[in-house]
């Protein structure tokens, strides 16, 4: 059931082979690993980081409440994010990097717009070639998530749709 690029998994309709599944996080994992931040980068990385926060609350005020739970939160994430450098293990990453979702309670979508402009940011200040740095962090702050609610998922041989169903119960029992 997997395409013809056995990293690749994007669109196998329902159940995938969780053994497929785990290999595509460990090849977004590595491919984080190997991005590794320039002098550039590192020097300028507060402005960087500002200039992203200040652009994004610009773009959409209507996230202002969840953006500024996470600057609030900043520093500390920033001090548990450099636990992370080093680490060459696929699974103790993934590990840490879902504890520093859940610990801080960082939405990662939101997490993924700011480190999208944080790419953008540091494109501009230090060039093109820098910006992957913080652009394998957006696939993965979408795609860690993604990936291992579908590896339970199809793990645990569930329909896809049970999710999206009880979704729509409870957002019906909201109202």
């Amino acid at each position: 059931m997997t395409t013809q690029d056995s990293n690749t998994i994007v669109g196998i309709a329902g159940n995938a082979d969780v053994k497929e599944i785990v290999k595509y996080i460990e090849h977004i994992i590595l491919t984080a690993l190997d991005a590794k931040p320039s002098d550039c980068l590192l020097k300028n990385y507060g402005t960087i980081t500002m200039n992203a926060i200040n652009s994004i609350i610009k773009l959409f005020p209507e996230l202002n409440k969840e953006l500024n739970a996470l600057v609030s939160k900043f520093t500390e994430i920033q001090e548990a994010s450099k636990k992370l450098v080093g680490i060459k293990d696929a699974g103790e990453y993934a590990d840490n990097v879902i504890t520093i979702f859940t610990v801080y309670n960082v939405d990662p979508g939101i997490y993924a717009i700011f480190a999208a402009f944080q790419a953008m940011e540091v494109a501009k200040t230090c060039g093109d070639s820098d910006a992957k740095f913080f652009l394998v962090r957006t696939l993965l702050a979408g795609s860690l998530p993604f990936n291992l609610y579908r590896l339970l998922l199809d793990y645990l041989s569930m329909d896809h749709r049970f999710t999206v169903n009880l979704l729509k119960a409870l957002l019906e029992s909201i109202h």
